[in-house]
């Protein structure tokens, strides 16, 4: 820090003060994960395949050019484009998606090692 022209106490400081920030975060989001089942609820268990599986939606999307249309350019474009992705990440997590992917993402471990040892 010395080279930045702040005095040698300031890193170790700054250091403590981001790491106090984090815990704080991380807390809060701790405290607002419902401690019961909510409607949405399977739909946090699929985060995983919304995850894995958009990209394959957003490569197709820039393949075919749908990024470059002028109707995104308008704040009526983008907003469409936004609850466009918001119902496709939905899409993503529900349970006939898991369901269907549920054997190439969530391959079991005793399975890949049989494959792997050939026992």
């Amino acid at each position: 820090m010395a080279g930045l022209g702040a005095p040698a106490w300031a890193g170790p400081l700054t250091t403590l003060a981001t790491f106090a920030c984090s815990l704080t975060l991380a807390a809060c989001f701790l405290a607002c994960v419902p401690r019961h089942r909510t409607w949405f609820t399977p739909l946090g268990a699929g985060t995983l395949y919304a995850h894995l599986l958009h990209g394959f939606v957003a490569r197709s999307a820039e393949h075919e050019g749908w990024y470059g249309g002028v109707w995104l350019r308008h704040p009526t474009g983008a907003a469409t484009l936004t609850l466009l992705a918001a119902a496709l990440t939905t899409a993503l997590c529900t349970p006939p998606v898991r369901h269907l992917c549920q054997a190439v993402l969530e391959n079991p471990p005793r399975r890949t090692l049989t494959q792997l040892t050939g026992r």
